[in-house]
């Protein structure tokens, strides 16, 4: 237990410790927006770009693993979808901000610390994994449902907003760079490993500061039994699906089926609340999601921890 305390303890305070000193005027209004921006479009860019580039290109085994993960998350997004429709009588545009809000894991902030600490180098390079195609896969198919929503067409138009709301995605550049650089073979330097090296290692810390700031700006209010049900599926649902897929269905290695589980098992994260600020459906559930999530997931990922471990994994 002492073990996953110190895997567990330092990620939350540093949240707390941005989320006390946001409540102060030492951080005024905004301090979080820039420091997500420079984590999301720098710090997390250079450690998965570090992570693929000077390595051989993913093995097929490991499509299996994202095949696992994804497969297993559809299913779930799906459920919510019906959950949302047919048990809170959500429209079809909030019906995909719930289904996202119930999915998308806060990987690039809270994942990165905590797979490392029960993983080590091993977990995050299998968490980076994973999150090269959270966006790229979640939020162009949320759009659709939006878009369609919102404008009631199937036409080429709804294609042409999904393609730009995720072309400019740093972490889909940061992937597709990294995959060419391996794909053709080019030398990675000395001083390039330590440029990249730098924000890299600020990904974690300042992505958890800056995650302690920005919910200090979240207030719950209202939707809260909806907000509920949508965490209840993101912190226990996703997690027990993902780790009986790639245990019990595909018989995925020990550290494989744990980073899987424990990525399932991350709280919402800003992502879904940015989203749906950005098409004005849904925010204030979404927000109350993304806070309810975070404070329960201290007591679960402890939980899933301890689990993992007693299963030998």
């Amino acid at each position: 237990m002492a073990e996953i305390l110190t895997i567990i303890a330092p990620v939350f305070l540093l949240i707390m410790l941005g989320y006390g000193l946001g409540r102060t005027r030492l951080f005024p209004e905004g301090s979080s927006t820039i420091l997500i921006a420079f984590v999301w479009y720098i710090a997390i860019p250079a450690l998965l770009f570090r992570s693929i580039a000077p390595r051989d290109l993913p093995h097929p085994d490991e499509l299996v693993l994202v095949g696992s993960y994804y497969g297993s998350l559809y299913v779930l997004y799906t459920l919510a979808v019906l959950v949302a429709k047919y048990l809170f009588r959500l429209t079809m545009a909030e019906q995909g901000i719930f289904a996202l809000s119930a999915c998308f894991a806060n990987g690039g902030f809270i994942g990165i610390p905590i797979l490392e600490g029960a993983y080590g180098a091993e977990g995050v390079r299998l968490l980076l994994l994973l999150l090269s195609f959270h966006s790229l896969t979640l939020l162009p198919i949320t759009t659709i449902i939006v878009e369609r929503a919102k404008n009631n067409d199937e036409g080429p138009g709804i294609l042409v907003r999904t393609f730009a709301s995720t072309r400019q995605n740093p972490i889909i550049i940061a992937l597709i760079t990294g995959l060419a650089w391996s794909a053709l073979g080019l030398p990675f330097p000395m001083w390039l490993d330590r440029l990249t090296a730098l924000p890299a290692a600020a990904a974690a810390p300042v992505g958890l500061f800056a995650a302690g700031l920005a919910l200090s700006r979240v207030e719950i209010a209202g939707d809260i039994v909806q907000a509920a049900m949508a965490t209840a599926l993101k912190l226990f649902v996703l997690p027990a699906l993902v780790f009986s897929v790639c245990e019990f269905v595909v018989g995925l290695p020990p550290v494989w089926v744990g980073s899987a589980t424990l990525m399932a098992a991350l709280p919402s994260g800003m992502v879904a609340y940015s989203f749906a600020t950005q098409h004005g459906v849904g925010s204030r559930r979404a927000a109350t999601t993304v806070l309810i999530s975070t404070a329960a997931s201290a007591v679960t990922l402890s939980l899933t921890l301890v689990g993992l471990h007693a299963l030998g994994y």
